[in-house]
C-alpha cells in the first residue's frame, strides 16, 4: 500500500512537472510578419495594419520573431518615418524568408517601421515577465470627440466620410476599433468597421452610391460607435455610441425659404424707401 501510494505521489509530480514545462510564458515569444502586399499603399488604412500583429506585446528578456513572409523586402526598423532610426533595433533589409531575432531588455513601447515603405508602422509594447494586459478601455467615451467631414449628398453618386477621432487634448484616440453605420430613408449605404493606429487622426469612408439627394426630408444619417480598444492580448471591448450626425444641404430647404422671403422684403423695402424720397412735380 505505501508503494502504491509513493508511487501516485511520483507520478503526480512528474505530471505537474510537465505541465510547468510544456506551458510557455503568455509573452516570452512573439513573431510579427508583415501583411501580404503591404510593399503598396493601402495596409495602413486596414484593421490589421501593415505587420502583423501591428502592436506585438512580449515580456523583457523575451523574444521577437520577424519574418518576411511577403513577396517584397522589407525592413524591420525601430524607430518612425519622421524621427528616423534610433538605434534600438534593425532588420536591414530582409528579403523573402528572411528573419531576425530581437530580446528586449528595458520596459517601454518601441515603434518601428519599414525603411522602403514607410507607410508601414507597428509597436512593440515590452512589459515585465509575468504581466497581465489590460481589462480596462484605456478612453471613456464621454472623453472622445469624433468629428465628421462630408461630400455633398448627390443622388447617384457615393458621398466621402472623414472621421476624425480625438482625446479631450486633441490627442489622436489610439488603437480604437469602431463601426460606422450611414442611412438615407432606412436604406444603409454605409456600414463597416474602422480602426484608428498610433498617431492617426482621420479615416476616410465611402458610401454606396445615394438613391436621392440628401435634403431635410431625406438626410444622410450616421451613426459612430465604439467596438473595443488595443489588439490582440490586449484588446478589450468596448461597446458603445460616440457620436451621431444627420447630414443635410449645406442650406436646408427652409433655411434657403427664409433667406429668399428675407432678401425679398428687403429689395421692396428698399424700393418704397427711394419712391418715399423722390420730390413731387
Amino acid at each position: 500500500m505505501k508503494m502504491q501510494t509513493n508511487i501516485v505521489f511520483l507520478l503526480a509530480a512528474v505530471s505537474v512537472s510537465a505541465i510547468m514545462l510544456g506551458t510557455p510564458t503568455a509573452f516570452a515569444q512573439v513573431t510579427i510578419e508583415p501583411a501580404v502586399g503591404s510593399g503598396a499603399p493601402g495596409c495602413e488604412e486596414t484593421a490589421d495594419g501593415c505587420y502583423i500583429p501591428s502592436t506585438a506585446t512580449v515580456d523583457v528578456g523575451g523574444v521577437v520573431i520577424m519574418t518576411n513572409t511577403d513577396s517584397a523586402a522589407h525592413t524591420f526598423t525601430s524607430g518612425t518615418p519622421d524621427g528616423g532610426p534610433d538605434g534600438i533595433f534593425d532588420t536591414s533589409l530582409l528579403m523573402v524568408d528572411g528573419s531576425y531575432e530581437w530580446s528586449p531588455d528595458t520596459v517601454g513601447e518601441v515603434p518601428y517601421f519599414c525603411m522602403v515603405h514607410p507607410w508601414m508602422q507597428g509597436l512593440i509594447v515590452v512589459q515585465e515577465a509575468g504581466a497581465q494586459p489590460a481589462t480596462s478601455a484605456p478612453y471613456s467615451l464621454d472623453d472622445i470627440i469624433a468629428e465628421i467631414q462630408t461630400s455633398d449628398g448627390v443622388a447617384n453618386e457615393v458621398m466621402t466620410i472623414d472621421l476624425t477621432l480625438t482625446d479631450l487634448d486633441g490627442n489622436g484616440v489610439e488603437h480604437i476599433t469602431y463601426n460606422i453605420k450611414a442611412l438615407q430613408d432606412s436604406q444603409i449605404v454605409l456600414d463597416e468597421e474602422g480602426h484608428m493606429h498610433k498617431g492617426t487622426l482621420t479615416n476616410s469612408h465611402t458610401t454606396t452610391p445615394l438613391s436621392m439627394d440628401a435634403s431635410d426630408s431625406m438626410p444622410v444619417n450616421i451613426t459612430i460607435e465604439s467596438v473595443g480598444f488595443g489588439h490582440d492580448e490586449l484588446y478589450v471591448t468596448s461597446p458603445g455610441e460616440i457620436t451621431t450626425k444627420q447630414v443635410v444641404p449645406e442650406f436646408g430647404t427652409i433655411a434657403v425659404l427664409i433667406m429668399v422671403v428675407a432678401i425679398t422684403s428687403v429689395i421692396v423695402v428698399s424700393a418704397k424707401s427711394r419712391l418715399s424720397l423722390m420730390p413731387k412735380l
